[in-house]
């Protein structure tokens, strides 16, 4: 079986933390009850696993919202070039700011990569000339409205 880049191996978690992870990540709401009868243990052992997987950092349970449905309808992935003693600055007035659901530091010609999540192209526009054009330190940005989402996935265990 090919793995995908970036998809945690098989090798990397116990056989039943393996096949606990999949059947959350097909549906993090079934039942300890169910997973423990498909695979032949107590109840009380999943449990433990999952909270186990849990306090290491392996899983977590939450519920993902599709942004459309709640309003948020553009979806924009911005780079950011900063002055190098301004970056880290940079990154914490992003981060205050409520359109702003990802930034991870990236290298290459830009240092900033952030997705950014608006209702409407005019709530776009007003981000940028309100906020992130009032942040000092930043040398250029690209600024990249989705057109089309092509591909959303969670599984990361295979």
């Amino acid at each position: 079986m090919k793995l995908e880049k970036n998809c945690i191996d098989s090798q990397e978690l116990s056989g039943m933390d393996r096949e606990i992870a999949l059947m959350l990540q097909k549906n993090a709401r079934m039942p300890f009850t169910r997973i423990a009868e498909i695979l032949g243990v107590s109840e009380r052992t999943i449990r433990m696993r999952v909270a186990q997987m849990q306090e290491s950092g392996i899983l977590s349970l939450v519920g993902v919202i599709n942004p459309i449905k709640v309003g948020l309808n553009v979806q924009t992935f911005v780079l950011l070039a900063a002055e190098q003693h301004s970056l880290e600055e940079v990154v914490a007035q992003l981060k205050e700011m409520d359109e702003v659901r990802f930034v991870v530091l990236i290298t290459g010609e830009y240092q900033i990569f952030a997705e950014v999540m608006t209702r409407s192209y005019e709530d776009l526009s007003q981000w940028i000339i309100q906020k992130l054009n009032k942040i000092e330190g930043i040398q250029k940005t690209n600024v990249m409205p989705v057109l089309k989402k092509m591909k959303s996935s969670y599984n990361f265990v295979k």
